[in-house]
């Protein structure tokens, strides 16, 4: 019987965590009505309203025509509206609305307890978030 050598190489082993934390976070999210990456936009809007479709998808490391159609969903949805730019009519801003920050809010509540259960099964999250922060900067 072949026994399977055990990866972990780093690129195998954060490829593995992010599958789990997607599937994870998916879960808990469907009840809320919202994806990941819609919670993701809405708390970035949250932070700077009135962002560029172009900002929104570097933000978010995705495709234009992607976020586009993400961006569709939400604003038939009610979470997110669009808005022609004030100096340049062929740019559209986007805001959110009332009810996506309200969305947002439960969404963001339930990952912040799915972070303290991980923080209880492996300690302190810090390093790992600066040294994930550091590795998907643009620097």
């Amino acid at each position: 019987m072949t026994r399977v050598k055990k990866q972990n190489h780093i690129a195998t082993l954060l490829a593995k965590a992010h599958r789990r934390m997607v599937a994870g976070l998916t879960v808990a999210l469907k009840p809320v009505g919202i994806s990941i990456d819609m919670w993701t936009l809405l708390g970035i809007l949250k932070e700077e309203p009135g962002q560029s479709m172009t900002s929104l998808a570097d933000s978010l490391s995705l495709n234009l025509p992607t976020v586009t159609k993400l961006m569709d969903r939400m604003v038939s949805d009610n979470l997110a509206y669009r808005k022609p730019h004030h100096s340049d009519r062929r740019r559209v801003l986007i805001f959110p609305t009332e009810r996506g920050l309200n969305l947002f809010h439960e969404a963001d509540q339930i990952a912040a307890r799915l972070e303290q259960a991980l923080e209880k099964n492996i300690g302190d999250l810090s390093p790992i978030k600066e040294g994930l922060e550091n590795l998907s900067s643009d620097g």
